[in-house]
């Protein structure tokens, strides 16, 4: 079990995720707000937490990015 120290970009709540048991792509709550938050991957292959909004937005900036070529 690897646990990997995450901060909530909302309430700043710091807390543990096992680092085996997510995904790119998993979503899950911040144990003290509730908000919904998104696992991605980073480029170097690192977990990282976004608002559920956060990642949206970053999928539709990909999806204008692509048809503007």
């Amino acid at each position: 079990m690897i646990n990997l120290k995450v901060k909530c970009p909302d309430c700043k709540y710091k807390f543990d995720i096992d680092n085996n048991e997510y995904d790119d792509g998993d979503y899950l709550s911040c144990p003290d707000c509730n908000l919904e938050l998104a696992i991605e991957l980073d480029d170097f292959g690192k977990l990282k937490v976004k608002t559920s909004k956060e990642k949206e937005l970053d999928e539709l900036e990909e999806f204008d990015e692509y048809f503007e070529d």
